[in-house]
């Protein structure tokens, strides 16, 4: 995938930027925003495809391992 890379420049709560980089242990603040941007437009996709399996089900989920041996 060809990378469309450009220089911003955004005023960021230094603290957070801190917070996110030791718990996505990335090396650098880049990185960092990068893998945040990333895991944030995974969450939309995730949160979408559920809603479609929920609409999908009419909003009834069942325990498909009910009955069956627990291995």
């Amino acid at each position: 995938m060809k990378r469309n890379l450009r220089r911003k420049n955004y005023r960021l709560d230094v603290a957070k930027l801190r917070r996110a980089q030791k718990r996505l242990h990335t090396r650098t603040e880049t990185e960092t925003i990068h893998r945040a941007l990333d895991l944030a437009a995974d969450e939309v996709e995730l949160a979408e495809a559920l809603r479609r399996l929920l609409d999908k089900g009419k909003g009834h989920i069942t325990d498909a391992t009910l009955g069956r041996p627990h291995l």
